[in-house]
């Protein structure tokens, strides 16, 4: 099955639910849709959001919603496309790639065949595959299953372990590259230290977000991920008198 058609290699999908991208993947492999129509906005992380809210805030951005923001719909909090308390993202904005091909409702038609539908009155671009009430009908396939994989609590905490001791052997820097960086990066994202899409590579929008965290928490502000810089991600316990 061919990957879902991106319009920039910078958009990020790596935080949509599993059981929506399963809907995404089947829908731009539909021979009606195929070729016509391409992922123009994806998902972001919680800092993202809130970057650029702070920027809409000081009037040098456009209008962004607040992440701390909790829809009446119960839900979903801030922007639809950011990560959600649940760890997961749930809208993506879509396009058309030229003329010639299928019309804006046909897109919307099939897409909800596929239990992908536009919620924002006045976007038709903007899909997602659930409301505050729950995921949207799929009659295209059976989708019974939510896709979200269960949690092996006993082999996380063996990972993040070992995790942290190749980092105490080999810190990560930048230059360096892996699912390490990426981990890292996530992590970042999610407790408001902005470094980007977490692509595993370790540029200088991750060490400045390094630094940022260590100068917060009374690191030694290397910009190196080390043993320590590690585990008080996981533990970032501010010191008293700040």
């Amino acid at each position: 099955m061919p990957k879902i058609q991106l319009s920039s290699k910078w958009i990020d999908l790596s935080l949509l639910h599993p059981r929506f991208i399963k809907r995404l993947e089947n829908l731009f492999n539909d021979a009606r849709m195929k070729g016509h129509i391409v992922v123009v906005s994806g998902c972001r992380s919680y800092a993202e959001q809130k970057r650029l809210y702070d920027k809409y805030r000081k009037g040098k951005g456009n209008l962004a919603a607040n992440p701390d923001w909790q829809r009446p719909d119960g839900f979903f909090r801030g922007s639809f496309h950011q990560e959600q308390p649940d760890g997961f993202s749930y809208a993506v904005d879509i396009n058309l790639t030229k003329f010639g091909g299928p019309s804006k409702a046909e897109v919307t038609s099939v897409a909800a065949h596929y239990g992908v539908k536009p919620t924002v009155k006045g976007e038709w671009w903007h899909f997602q595959p659930r409301n505050g009430d729950g995921w949207f009908d799929c009659k295209a396939y059976n989708d019974d299953d939510d896709h979200t994989p269960p949690m092996d609590w006993a082999a996380l905490i063996a990972w993040h372990v070992e995790l942290g001791r190749k980092i105490g052997l080999s810190p990560l820097r930048r230059g360096s590259r892996g699912p390490e960086v990426e981990v890292v990066q996530k992590r970042l994202n999610a407790i408001d230290f902005w470094c980007g899409t977490a692509d595993g590579i370790f540029g200088w929008k991750t060490k400045t977000a390094v630094k940022r965290f260590q100068r917060v928490t009374l690191l030694n502000t290397t910009g190196v991920v080390d043993h320590m810089t590690w585990e008080t991600l996981w533990n970032p316990r501010v010191p008293d008198g700040l």
